[in-house]
């Protein structure tokens, strides 16, 4: 009765309030930006970028060229901010904060079976003197029974984070899914374990709104008739999206190129030194069952590292090919905002921004693949770790 209690009492304490009750996950739920609030930025950085040709391209006091270019950074950059989406986001950094505790859990389950080994086997000595809200780690445990119980509740606790993000994934996937990215939770579980994961469904999301925000910049040029001046502006939002696009694509590519890929390289260059080592080891005959382990360990290292760099390329093949397609259409899109003359023109070229758009989306559609076992996919997960800031 005691020992039922004391293990319910603990899987209480350690469950999350993540609550990811089924709803309906529709388009406008997901992509639930203040449109307002974006076409606001959209027309301060439109400002910006008009001002730009007016400017010396470099001058030592005073604002030039260079100086506004940084000005229509930051203003793009806070309106990828506005375009993100909130749920997404939050069941992300759910799923990130399960992942904690489900490691955490495990660490102490380590710990609880190695200090088991040492304790005296001289029965229940675990005195139940918390209240319910505290925390595993303040139980005492002296005696292998006390062990015993503490690590069963660990592991109860570990089955049921394990079940909140089983939850929190098949969530996701539904919201995802109602803006056209269609995966199962074993390739969103990848995706996610990936250091460019939250990237990739980032610029998922935010292009698709950008979609559905051409649509409607679309409508309001229609609405305005022939006033060319309000058709201008709206036209210039697109203009501004482009580069919106550009910058992130950009930043992608100089994140797996110049930061990523080269740890990988590193880990690559470690790991075939240690195997290098151990190799040599074996040869002398010294602790051959614990050498074995290491090269084995080494070995698969090195095979999901050679992974992980496929992964990585794919995706930087991707929106390579997805920026040369921004490029071309950022210069025409710039050539034609500063010729245009009729304003029922406007409507049918922001019509094309949004298939140029949905064609971009289509194009970074990212090839997950899944782990062919558990051992790999926590090797992945180790060198994402290593490689996160």
């Amino acid at each position: 009765m005691v020992k039922k209690f004391f293990c319910g009492l603990l899987l209480t304490c350690a469950l999350v309030s993540v609550n990811s009750h089924a709803e309906e996950w529709t388009r406008e739920r997901v992509l639930s930006f203040d449109t307002r609030k974006v076409l606001g930025q959209l027309e301060k950085a439109l400002t910006v970028h008009d001002e730009i040709p007016t400017l010396e391209r470099s001058r030592l006091l005073g604002r030039d060229q260079k100086s506004a270019e940084t000005d229509l950074d930051k203003l793009i950059k806070e309106a990828i901010g506005l375009l993100e989406s909130d749920g997404i986001n939050t069941m992300r950094s759910q799923y990130q904060q399960l992942e904690g505790r489900v490691a955490a859990e495990r660490r102490r389950l380590t710990q609880l079976r190695r200090d088991r080994v040492l304790a005296p086997s001289d029965g229940r000595s675990l005195s139940i003197n918390l209240v319910p809200g505290e925390t595993l780690k303040q139980w005492v445990a002296s005696t292998r029974e006390d062990y015993d119980l503490l690590i069963e509740a660990t592991e109860g606790n570990i089955e049921s984070f394990e079940a909140e993000k089983i939850q929190t994934l098949t969530e996701m996937a539904t919201a995802l899914a109602a803006i056209g990215l269609n995966l199962t939770n074993d390739q969103l579980d990848t995706m996610l374990s990936s250091v460019t994961g939250d990237d990739i469904m980032g610029m998922t999301v935010v292009f698709n709104a950008i979609k559905d925000l051409t649509v409607q910049l679309s409508v309001l040029t229609q609405e305005s008739g022939e006033d060319l001046e309000h058709a201008k502006k709206y036209y210039g939002m697109v203009v501004v999206l482009h580069r919106l696009i550009g910058t992130m694509q950009k930043q992608f590519l100089a994140e797996v190129n110049g930061e990523y890929l080269p740890k990988l390289a590193e880990f690559r260059a470690t790991a075939n030194d240690n195997l290098k080592e151990a190799r040599a080891l074996l040869k002398t005959g010294t602790h051959p069952q614990t050498i074995k382990s290491n090269i084995e360990a080494n070995e698969m290292t090195l095979r999901v590292i050679e992974l992980y760099e496929q992964v990585l390329n794919d995706q930087k093949n991707k929106v390579s090919k997805a920026l040369q397609v921004t490029e071309k259409e950022i210069r025409v899109a710039n050539n034609t905002y500063n010729t245009v003359s009729l304003s029922s023109a406007v409507v049918s070229m922001i019509r094309e921004g949004a298939n140029t758009f949905e064609q971009l989306i289509s194009l970074q559609m990212p090839d997950v693949r899944e782990f062919q076992n558990e051992n790999m996919k926590e090797e992945f997960r180790r060198l994402t770790a290593r490689m996160s800031p």
